[in-house]
């Protein structure tokens, strides 16, 4: 063993001495670790592959079976064969070579709801089979929650003049289309006669925003009640729900009327919430506390309000915030207090006594369950949905975060929990335009020119509700609720308002502000926001 030693050694002493000739050899040599390295990254590279593949298959199918077993908690026959099916038509048996028996694949039912599963398969390799490696083994492991709560929706829509156009009018045309068309007549929903727009038509068929929004809308509802039948699977006890509220705007919100869960009227119920009287501003005339009688408000009254006492000193750069930053003469944006004297109650509006142009929208739903039939009656024409007035984007709002508010008007609306599950809030907010604010309309505070509520005399008007909006937006996110904000038409822009309204983190690209330009745009956006809301998810 010692002579053989000595001459393997004598052997490489003269390659290393004399190297003439021996990249033959070396080549050889190396030939087998560069087979290796190169053969290893190619069975890496397939293995990637089916790694890959087999998580989107484990993904699909979990999420595929927490889909069909809703509300129920029960992981049934059907609820198994769901994900089996999603995860064999996304890893075929054979991909890459490998197996994956449908009785390889056993979803489990995990805490809270939770559908588990874990794969396994494994590949031959192509090269490392050369070197005693036949096979690479593939795991994947995924679990899909139910992030259903319980859900309220609360919609802050446009109904301002600008609707009756056709989506594609820009603003400037809209304005001149518009402007012509306004028409005072019967309204059977409504039971007065109304002032409005009446809608855009091509060829017998409504193509205005009104009816797109109406479309989208449905589509929304439809979303929502797909939840709810899930929801529904499950005992009374344990039932989540969806709720609705709804607060048609445009410089006026009807609150007067608006509708409660018991089916009546927020007067009728708060009648010490409002000012039978008021002063009113007419042509250079004042009415000083004219009565309005029992009759007047049950006869002529449309609902609308003026609101509490405000401030003009919040601007833009004034600091300002809700709740604990207000002057203190601002009634109106302390949606927490009760009305308990002239000062912090609504005015009820009345325009036979107040000059200048007027537009009182349909009444305002607060949160309550709505049936599809109830939903979508709700947004007809006949039954009062019109477009007429001007845009006062806060005063939508305003009316949204008092809905909203835990701690306020309607605190024993808004509990944390429904059934012991938790309650998701949003606040969808669709507009046609921007800010505009006109000087002489009878809108929420009064005659903006005359009475200075909002701006004194120099002071930007449109600016200044700007400050209000963006203080009320802030104020409600505050209260754990998402907003999405729309621009819906050819003649709007999402602008920085709307997107630092929004729930949005990114103000580049917003994932909480939408541009719609067309209708169909629009039904894509709420389509969008419908699968935000109604998501499963996956937790790893």
């Amino acid at each position: 063993m010692g002579d053989r030693i000595k001459r393997a050694l004598f052997i490489l002493m003269r390659l290393y001495r004399n190297q003439a000739g021996n990249t033959l050899a070396i080549v050889a040599a190396a030939m087998l670790p560069l087979a290796g390295m190169v053969g290893g990254a190619l069975d890496i590279s397939r293995g990637y592959l089916a790694k890959t593949r087999l998580q989107q298959a484990c993904d699909a199918g979990v999420l595929a079976g927490r889909k069909v077993m809703g509300s129920s908690g029960v992981l049934s026959d059907s609820v198994r064969d769901e994900v089996r099916k999603y995860v064999s038509f996304n890893y075929p048996s054979g991909y890459l070579g490998s197996t994956l028996a449908t009785t390889d694949i056993n979803p489990t039912l995990g805490s809270n709801d939770q559908i588990a599963l874990s794969l396994t398969t494994a590949i031959p390799t192509a090269v490392m089979r050369l070197f005693g490696r036949n096979n690479m083994s593939i795991t994947a492991s995924c679990t899909a929650r139910n992030d259903y709560s319980n859900i309220d929706i609360v919609l802050v829509l446009d109904t301002t003049g600008s609707m009756a156009c056709k989506p594609e009018r820009n603003d400037s045309d809209c304005s001149t289309w518009a402007g012509s068309r306004y028409v005072t007549q019967w309204v059977a929903g409504l039971g007065r006669d109304a002032t409005f727009v009446p809608e855009e038509m091509n060829s017998g068929v409504n193509v205005s925003r009104m009816q797109g929004l109406r479309t989208a809308l449905a589509n929304l509802q439809s979303q929502m009640a797909t939840i709810e039948t899930q929801f529904n699977m499950t005992e009374e006890s344990k039932r989540k729900r969806v709720r609705w509220a709804i607060v048609p705007f445009s410089q006026m919100v009807n609150a007067g009327f608006s509708q409660g869960s018991a089916g009546t009227t927020l007067y009728s119920r708060h009648s010490d919430w409002f000012n039978r009287t008021g002063k009113y501003y007419n042509s250079g005339y004042i009415y000083d506390n004219p009565t309005h009688s029992d009759t007047w408000l049950a006869n002529t009254w449309d609902g609308c309000v003026e609101e509490r006492r405000t401030s003009n000193a919040i601007t833009l750069t004034s600091g300002h915030s809700i709740p604990n930053n207000l002057p203190n003469t601002a009634d109106d944006l302390k949606f927490d207090s009760t009305p308990t004297d002239s000062n912090t109650r609504w005015t009820v509006a009345d325009p036979t006594r107040a000059s200048g142009q007027y537009a009182c929208p349909k009444a305002m739903r607060e949160l309550q369950q709505m049936t599809a039939t109830d939903f979508n009656n709700y947004f007809t024409f006949n039954n009062g949905f019109i477009p007429n007035g001007g845009t006062w984007l806060d005063v939508g709002l305003l009316w949204a975060a008092r809905l909203l508010s835990r701690d306020g008007l309607w605190s024993t609306e808004n509990d944390e929990l429904y059934h012991t599950y938790p309650v998701s809030r949003y606040v969808i907010f669709m507009t046609d335009g921007y800010m505009s604010i006109g000087s002489s309309n009878y809108a929420a505070y009064a005659q903006e020119d005359y009475w200075r509520r909002v701006a004194a005399a120099g002071a930007s008007k449109n600016d200044n509700h700007y400050a209000r909006m963006l203080m009320t937006c802030t104020a409600i996110k505050n209260m754990d609720t998402k907003i999405y904000t729309i621009s819906f038409g050819a003649g709007s822009t999402l602008d920085s308002n709307l997107i630092n309204c929004s729930s949005s983190t990114n103000t580049t690209n917003p994932e909480f502000a939408y541009k719609a330009d067309s209708s169909s745009d629009l039904n894509r956006v709420f389509r969008d926001i419908g699968e935000n809301i109604g998501s499963l998810r996956l937790s790893q």
